[in-house]
């Protein structure tokens, strides 16, 4: 049984799957489940990328933790949301699993690639290596 879940989620369709998990878990099992989104970190990145770049990325993620939270919500189950910034995702996602003690990470096994997001297969890889608990890859 799963008391503290933390999912990885950025808007993709792995990490969508991801967060239909969480819900289930938290339904059946009654785990208290945390969001959380991670917006690149891309002010000191590329001189040539738009002034206002770095806005949009953590719109992007804040619109994943929405989307992700109104799930959630339309079956009165209490989840928390957390938005960070980083550089590197997988860094902030262990760290957060270390703080508030999760038993459980559940993400993704890929995210949306590119310059507007980060989270991609290596962050997978990454927390599966690192994390301080048990790391739920979905497909």
């Amino acid at each position: 049984m799963w008391g503290n879940v933390l999912v990885a989620t950025d808007g993709s369709e792995r990490s969508a799957k991801a967060v239909e998990r969480a819900l289930e878990i938290a339904e059946k099992e009654g785990a208290k489940v945390t969001l959380m989104a991670v917006a690149y970190y891309a002010r000191d990145d590329l001189e040539e990328m738009p002034f206002n770049i770095q806005g949009k990325l953590e719109a992007q993620a804040q619109k994943a933790l929405t989307e992700a939270k109104a799930l959630f919500d339309a079956k009165g189950i209490a989840v928390k949301t957390v938005l960070e910034t980083g550089l590197v995702p997988a860094n902030n996602i262990i760290r957060r699993a270390e703080e508030d003690k999760h038993d459980l990470i559940i993400m993704g096994s890929t995210g949306i690639t590119g310059l507007k997001r980060f989270l991609l297969g290596s962050t997978a890889s990454k927390v599966v290596a690192h994390a301080p608990c048990s790391v739920a890859v979905i497909r």
